[in-house]
């Protein structure tokens, strides 16, 4: 009973000196943190290799009786690729000159419409280029896909390494399946080449 009331008291007593420092934690990380440090933040979660968190999610997901279910991939793949998709769209909107920005809003344009009418046209080749990239990171995903499908939310790359079987590997079906893959990804790169293009090139020349 002593050794309960004793850590319940050093609980309140770390919380509530947690409490009274946050302040100043807070007036000093405000003025160190900056936008430098928050961008590196973000691609320092794509950099991280995916086996340090595939087990943490396979456990995540099983608590929550999520897997093999298409939700559980959806998740994953949105949390794994938003770092980079947030680091290659903040180039393509830094990119807009503010002085655009700054006439609509002189003109009474609230910041959405803004956003919706002259931001985002801007940058719309930007946002095809990045949009493919997401698409191939997530499509030809294998590791997390092996750790979270089973059989009703398998991926087209763990259907492909399942034809290697006991009987050797499958190759005329793994021919097909490979060919079934790539299909929509090459069909949807030739729709928008025009828009990819461009939007490689966004920022490569300045001056």
């Amino acid at each position: 009973v002593t050794f309960g009331v004793a850590w319940q008291v050093a609980v309140a007593a770390a919380v509530a000196l947690f409490l009274l420092a946050l302040p100043t934690l807070a007036r000093r990380t405000r003025a160190a943190l900056g936008n430098s440090d928050i961008e590196f933040w973000i691609i320092s979660n794509r950099i991280m290799p995916p086996i340090v968190a595939v087990l943490p999610i396979y456990v995540m997901f099983q608590q929550l009786r999520l897997l093999d279910t298409q939700v559980a991939l959806i998740a994953t793949y949105t949390a794994i690729n938003l770092p980079i998709v947030v680091w290659l769209t903040r180039d393509f909107f830094a990119g807009i000159p503010i002085d655009l920005e700054e006439s609509a809003e002189l003109d009474g344009a609230s910041k959405f419409r803004v956003f919706f009418t002259i931001a985002l046209p801007l940058v719309r080749s930007g946002l095809v280029a990045t949009f493919l990239l997401v698409l191939i990171l997530a499509w030809n995903e294998y590791l997390l896909a092996l750790f979270l499908s089973n059989a009703n939310a398998q991926t087209m790359p763990v259907l492909v390494s399942a034809q290697n079987t006991t009987r050797g590997p499958q190759w005329w079906n793994m021919s097909v399946l490979i060919v079934v893959m790539i299909a929509p990804v090459v069909i949807i790169a030739s729709v928008l080449q025009k828009h990819i293009a461009r939007g490689l090139l966004v920022g490569a020349v300045k001056g």
